[in-house]
């Protein structure tokens, strides 16, 4: 069975791994691992990095030159019709409040996005929106780690 530690993704470029993964309790990997294999869309999906936006209008692609003023990398996997969106805050100090966009032609305007796992406290359903296509506003503490689907 594959574990999101022996998945191969873009995280090592930007930090993902140290700066949140290697701070999960052995009980919140071990919750994260077993949603990684209950879905195979987290590992098999297409992969779709995410552009983010503070004021859900100026979105832009997280580069490192871009990383400091938004402090969250957000991807999609898509699967059979189907999307999760994973994103992860690699500040150290805010709460990140900002919008993601999503497959504009897998959602419906006014459906949401449910939570299918948080390292930290977070919103159990997001309001799907008209932005940059179609888009989610993300609240996600410092270092954690959001999945929605």
């Amino acid at each position: 069975m594959e574990s999101l530690s022996d998945t191969h993704s873009f995280a090592d470029i930007f930090g993902i791994g140290d700066g949140c993964f290697v701070k999960l309790r052995p009980a919140e990997m071990e919750r994260l691992n077993a949603l990684v294999q209950a879905r195979p869309i987290l590992t098999h999906g297409e992969f779709y990095i995410r552009a983010t936006s503070l004021n859900g209008v100026d979105f832009v692609i997280p580069e490192t030159d871009t990383l400091a003023e938004h402090n969250v990398i957000a991807w999609s996997r898509i699967l059979d019709g189907k999307e999760v969106l994973c994103a992860v805050n690699i500040g150290e100090q805010h709460h990140a409040v900002l919008y993601v966009t999503i497959d504009n032609a897998l959602h419906e305007i006014n459906s949401r996005m449910r939570c299918l796992y948080a390292s930290e406290i977070s919103p159990a359903e997001l309001n799907i929106e008209v932005r940059n296509g179609k888009s989610i506003r993300l609240t996600i503490p410092p270092h954690a780690l959001v999945i929605y689907e």
